[in-house]
């Protein structure tokens, strides 16, 4: 994959002389002098990656990285900030319009390429993710359709999953996986609906990019309680085991609270279940705890009626 870097920068030697540096590493190039040109290029383009100088004609480099990262369109494109600057409030003013890293001139082009490379990387992994989420959200689609779970089930679940992943601090790549596990359907609901077996259901996922981590996760999720242990390998192998973990919280207090339709009950049972399931101790405690928060709110706002 070839991928296109968009230069902003007014000097016209070091302009010339980056886009010839970096078609010589491979990269299609695009280059702009001005800040607004930059914007248009940036939106009509869509680069892989940014190099903005901080000194620009009409609008600064600061301001051009803060509409890009406001911007739907151009958000997800990672902008390196070029600057003589070495003082650390413009570095802090930087990151505060989004930038995603900094390059202080004199260029040096060994940095220059570690850095591109680095970003460009990143931004593959988190496009990766996305298009293959998108693959997920048909599928969840597709179960609605056959009334398998309801648009109001599937909010329940993702607003805990959120609450819970915010609590429990992980990092963003583990997180984003848990909320695509969490929207594929049941594959045993979804085989009893169209004459298929679930592992002919879960086997969709070799067709996706991220099947390697996705398939182990949804076997986990789906073997009797008392056999999922032997997808522990697996999914430590691909640092998931955390990702199912939570998951199988998340339905299973779904399922009791659609039984019991009282938060109390249905934590009180998850509790007791917990150690003979094999439940994660520290996410049915965190749970436990956004439940108790949610009460105490509820209980102050009734006193407020």
């Amino acid at each position: 994959m070839k991928f296109t870097i968009l230069i902003a920068e007014d000097n016209d030697p070091l302009r010339n002389l980056l886009k010839d540096v970096l078609e010589g590493w491979g990269y299609n190039i695009w280059t702009a002098t001005d800040g607004r040109s930059c914007l248009e290029i940036a939106g009509t383009e869509q680069p892989d990656l940014i190099l903005l100088d901080i000194m620009l004609p009409g609008l600064s480099g600061y301001e051009v990285c803060a509409a890009l990262k406001q911007s739907d369109e151009t958000r997800a494109i990672p902008v390196v900030i070029m600057t003589v600057l070495l003082d650390e409030e413009s570095r802090i003013h930087g990151y505060g319009v989004g930038a995603d890293n900094f390059l202080v001139k004199p260029v040096k082009y060994d940095e220059l390429k570690a850095i591109i490379q680095n970003l460009l990387d990143k931004k593959m992994y988190r496009d990766t993710l996305e298009e293959d989420s998108g693959v997920i959200r048909m599928l969840q689609g597709f179960g609605r359709l056959l009334a398998v779970q309801s648009s109001e089930t599937d909010a329940f679940r993702m607003g805990y999953c959120n609450k819970l992943l915010e609590s429990l601090g992980w990092d963003k790549n583990i997180a984003e996986k848990a909320r695509i596990a969490l929207l594929f359907p049941s594959p045993d609901e979804l085989a009893g609906k169209i004459d298929a077996t679930a592992d002919k259901i879960i086997a969709l996922t070799d067709n996706l990019r991220m099947g390697r981590w996705l398939k182990p996760v949804l076997q986990f999720l789906n073997a009797p309680l008392d056999c999922n242990k032997q997808f522990y390998p697996l999914l430590e192998e691909c640092n998931c085991l955390k990702v199912a973990e939570l998951v199988l919280v998340i339905n299973r207090y779904t399922d009791l609270f659609n039984q019991k339709s009282d938060s109390k009950k249905a934590i009180d049972i998850l509790k007791q279940e917990a150690n003979a399931c094999g439940y994660n101790q520290t996410i049915v405690k965190q749970l436990e705890e956004i439940l108790n928060a949610e009460t105490i709110l509820e209980n102050i706002q009734n006193g407020l009626k």
